[in-house]
This record gives C-alpha cells, structure tokens and sequence, in this order.
C-alpha cells in the first residue's frame, strides 16, 4: 500500500515538482472560463481559448492526472515524515521544489484573482466595488478576463480585501501586474501558515504540521496557484491562535482582521470570546470581572471601526455578503436538500426549494458553532475554530473547494489524534478534484463517478478498519470499569454481607489471603459526626 513505502526526499522533491509541472502544463492548455478572454498568454502556457469549445478533452483529463498524482505524492511524503523523523528545513525545501511550477505558471482551477484585480482598478477609479461588479469598468481586458457569472456581482469581501486589491493595483501598475502581486501576497502567506502550524504543533508533531498545510495540495493549487485571498485569512487565523497564547486582546485583533476579508472568519471571534469568558469565571483578581467581560467587544469594536476607515465604502460589503450564493454548486449538503425539497414538494418553484435548504444549512452551521462556543473549553482553540469553520463551509449556500481550507488549516497543526489527521487529509485529497475545468459532460460524470469509487474505497479500506479498532479499543479499555462499577451482588456469600440501622454496606472485592471478599461498613456523616 501508499503508507508502506519511504521513499527519499530527493524523490519525493522531483516527483511532486514533475507532477506540478504537468498539472500546470495541461492546466494551461485548458484555457479560460467559457465567455471570457485571456489577460496574457502566461510564457506561452495559457491557451487563447477554452479547450472545451475546440473539443480538446486531452487537456483536462491530463490536469486530473496531473492533480491525481501530486495527491498521491503527498500521502507518500506524510508517510515518510511520520516514520523517517525528518528536520523541518527538509520539508520547506520540498515544498518550494512543488510549488514553482505553480509560482510560475498561470492561475489554475478559477479566475477568482481577476476578479480581485477588476475589484481593485474600481478602486483606484474611485467607484464604490460594494455597489457595481467588474463590467461598470467597461470593455477592458480585465473585464473580459472575470468569469461572466461575477462580471456584475458587486464585491463580498471585506475592508482589508479591498486594501489588498487597491495596493496590489497600485504596486503591479497593470492588470497583469496586479495578479502577479496578488500571488506574492498568496506566496507569503503560505509561509505565515506554515511558521504558524509548526509553531502551535507540539515537537514531535511539527514536521506532520508542515506536511498537512505547505505541502498540501490543495493550499498549492487554490492558494499559491490560483492566488484566493483564503491564503491571507487562513494566515490570520493561525497568527490569532499562536498569539491568543500569550495575549487574547492580539488574537482578537487577528481575528478580526481575518474577518474583515472574509466574513466566515467571524466565528473565529465568537469562538475566542466564548474562551475568554469561560477564562474569566475561574480568574481570582482585584479588579471587578466585568472589566474582562467587556474588554473583547470593545477591542472588536474597535478594530472594526479601525479597518472600516481603510477604504472608502468600507460597510458596504455587508449589503453584498449574498453575493456568493448567484452560483450553485452541485453535489454540496444544502444543494442535495434542495433537490429533495423539490422531489418531495414539486409544486413548489425551484428557487423556494433552494432557498429553504440554504436557510436550513445556515442555521445548521449557527447551532454547530454555538455549540462549540458553548463547550469550547473540553477542547484546543484550534480545533473549535476548524471544526466551525468546516460546518460553515460545508453547510453554507455553496461549497467551493478553496472553502475547505478556511477549518483544514486551522485543525492541521492540533491534529494529534489519528481521525483528526485522517480528516484533514479525506477532505484535502478529495477537495483537490473538486470542480475540475477542462471536461465535457461525459468527462465530468467519469470523474464523479471514480470519485464516488474512491470514496468507497477510502471508507471501507481507511477509515473502517480504524473506526472499528478504536471502538473495540475504546469497549477493552472500559470493560473493566463496568465491571467494578456494578458488582453482582448475587454471587456475594450471605455471610459477607454485614448490615446495620442506618449504615452503607462498602465491598471491598480485593482477594485476600483467604480468598474471600472483604467487607466493611460505613456510618452516614449525620451519625459520624462529620458534617454533611
């Protein structure tokens, strides 16, 4: 099997590179979004047009090889990592060998990066993006570059989102420019999660931590590759949880300013306050407590205020926050619902049906973070503010593979326990084929159909086998608890029995030297003496 084999990292370094340089390639060759244009050839490798309409098929199905075997590469290289007790400065080495081809190569798998690009010239032109989508800026080659389904949706994003978008405008000088600093933007905060992950991990988990995010494939594509600005809110995200060790008022402002480029990362806030004030009930100070009761909405009060004064029309993307849900995403939990609504109730319009299981899965995903706020000192931070971030992505109005990132990130450097690191790793692999460009309709019921085959064989051949050796590891360690708990006074001899008024009969089942049991007798606390 993948798990048996170590093979050197010198291989590993060129197989993952050699599997890069082919998904890259035959990405290129994929070309555009339908109905849009490209903004440069990208060094030749980008295609003037969608392979799709040439009838080209080879492109495609070679980035889904090329995707296939980057994965595979992965799972070797985790292996090797938690046998071979590699240094970190091996694992960053290998991960800057996979991502070149990336770094180099042109965006993959979306054009979300133009569309941050055509955000930020509206910007620069004074425009409010929070009221007017990327067309209001006429026939330009960036417009013609965004995807036409977000051409007119105004921008979701948050203050910092748009201080980004400005900036990375104002330093590239060009529209190409502008994606090229939105990459590096992407670049470096890769290398903030993995100083981060490697930071929180305990020692002998650190190279694992490297492994689950710098090396995973799905931070290589949607981050490094296709430039999404989660790399810079998971970046935050880890910042706050390494500094909410030392002051939480600092991950707060973390968090915030997570939140203020993506909305979903407002559970993270929820979540650190809910910590803190379950904190604060067993602190023992001079000062009055309700001081560290209000002490974490007045910092989130005020770093609101303070990130709203970054860009113009800084609130206006509270309007906009729907803006995501003008796309539909099959095969997600709330589409799935959808679908059965409109089975079950077919006079009902689509649309309702839609909506009604989009309403569903948000409050799914508000009581699942409640409750994580609610009993979020039986676990880490990190591993609240994954697990929530997951329901929400998971269970929100549409499910894109890049939002898998915003939990995987944070659970991979506190995932000790073997399901946790099995989950990051499920989810990462299968993310990675989500929403593949290059295939026609047959080419997309093939690829789903060998995913639904491997997720088969990863349930009954991975997580089986190892959710059955925990549940009978779990019935041996209990069983004899069990059974000191509740003797069988039945099989007790009548004589070993002594009872009195008003008294507790104790068993002591320790064998003694003459092989029998034990037993004494207790007098309650109101006639002991001893108070109650």
């Amino acid at each position: 099997m993948i798990s048996q084999l170590r093979p050197r990292p010198a291989v590993l370094a060129a197989a993952g590179f050699a599997a890069a340089t082919v998904t890259v390639i035959a990405g290129g060759r994929v070309g555009p979004v339908l109905g849009s244009a490209t903004l440069t050839r990208w060094f030749g490798l980008l295609s003037g047009s969608p392979a799709r309409v040439d009838g080209r098929l080879l492109p495609g199905l070679l980035q889904a090889l090329g995707i296939g075997a980057l994965v595979i590469v992965w799972l070797l290289t985790l292996g090797a990592i938690r046998t071979g007790r590699w240094r970190e400065d091996v694992v960053w080495r290998l991960a800057a060998w996979w991502a070149v081809p990336f770094v180099v190569g042109p965006p993959l798998l979306s054009s979300d990066v133009y569309s941050y690009a055509a955000q930020g010239e509206l910007l620069a032109r004074g425009l409010d993006p929070y009221a007017a989508g990327p067309a209001a800026l006429g026939g330009s080659d960036v417009v013609n570059a965004v995807d036409p389904v977000w051409r007119n949706a105004p921008s979701p994003y948050g203050p910092l989102t748009g201080l980004i978008q400005h900036a990375s405008v104002a330093l590239g000088g060009s529209p190409v420019g502008a994606v090229i600093a939105l990459r590096i933007v992407a670049m470096l905060s890769v290398v903030v999660i993995g100083l981060c992950a490697a930071t929180l991990a305990t020692d002998s988990m650190r190279t694992t931590a490297l492994g689950l995010t710098v090396l995973n494939p799905l931070v290589l594509l949607q981050v490094v590759s296709a430039a999404h600005l989660e790399g810079a809110m998971c970046a935050l995200l880890m910042a706050a949880l390494v500094a909410y060790r030392r002051s939480p008022a600092l991950a707060l402002v973390a968090a915030c300013a997570a939140a203020a480029i993506k909305a979903p990362a407002a559970a993270a806030i929820l979540l650190i306050i809910a910590q803190q004030w379950r904190m604060a009930r067993s602190w023992t100070v001079r000062s009055p407590k309700w001081t560290y009761w209000l002490q974490p909405v007045a910092v989130v009060a005020g770093c609101w205020l303070t990130f709203s004064l970054l860009v113009a029309h800084s609130w206006g993307w509270l309007a906009a926050l729907a803006t995501p849900t003008v796309g539909y995403t099959r095969g997600s939990p709330t589409a799935l619902l959808g679908d059965l609504l409109s089975a079950i109730v077919s006079w009902a319009p689509s649309p309702d049906t839609i909506a009604a299981a989009r309403a569903v899965g948000l409050v799914a995903a508000a009581c699942i973070v409640c409750y994580l706020a609610a009993t979020s000192d039986r676990r880490q931070l990190g591993r609240s503010i994954g697990y929530a971030l997951l329901a929400v992505a998971a269970l929100g109005p549409v499910i894109y593979p890049w939002y898998l990132l915003w939990g995987l990130v944070c659970l991979a450097p506190t995932a000790a326990s073997r399901f946790e690191r099995r989950l990051v790793i499920t989810m990462s692999g299968f993310g990675c084929f989500m929403g593949l460009t290059g295939l026609n309709h047959v080419g997309v019921i093939i690829s789903e159909a060998l995913l639904v085959a491997a997720a088969v064989t990863v349930a009954t051949r991975w997580w089986g086998p190892a959710l059955l050796r925990a549940r009978s590891g779990r019935r041996l360690a209990e069983a004899p608890d069990r059974a000191l708990a509740r003797p069988d006074l039945n099989q007790v001899p009548d004589h070993a029995l002594t009872r009195r008024p008003s008294s507790v009969v104790i068993l002591d089942l320790q064998p003694q030297g003459d092989h029998k049991s034990k037993v004494t007798t207790a007098l309650p606390d109101h006639q002991s003496g001893r108070p109650r």
